[in-house]
């Protein structure tokens, strides 16, 4: 299992309203875990990383960095970082990856 969990605050918080500044987190992660500083070489599928681009997103956030590549091998992974650094988008970026987009089956 991969963990990564990243704190600005030695209590976990930070003001509210306010963005977290990457650079002045603190990272206990798994040895096995490295930051991925690029969309590009997360492995992340060319239909989905152009529209995370189209979106305006330039660079992942720091707890993005650590817990995507795991996420997409399929690695049991926890991940805790604070509120609006991107958590939610791993897991659905994961779902996106998995679902094949080939069928066009009609369900009704």
């Amino acid at each position: 299992m991969a963990a990564a969990v990243a704190t600005a605050d030695p209590r976990g918080r930070h003001p509210p309203g306010r963005r977290v500044d990457d650079k002045n987190l603190v990272f206990d992660t798994s040895p096995v875990v490295e930051a991925v500083a690029s969309f590009d070489q997360m492995g992340i599928r060319d239909e989905f990383l152009r529209g995370i681009y189209a979106y305006g997103f330039e660079k992942p956030s720091a707890i993005q960095q650590r817990a995507v590549v795991p996420i997409i091998q399929g690695r049991d992974v926890i991940a805790q970082a604070q509120s609006g650094t991107g958590k939610s988008s791993m897991i659905s970026l994961y779902v996106c990856q998995i679902i094949d987009t080939t069928s066009r089956e009609d369900t009704r």
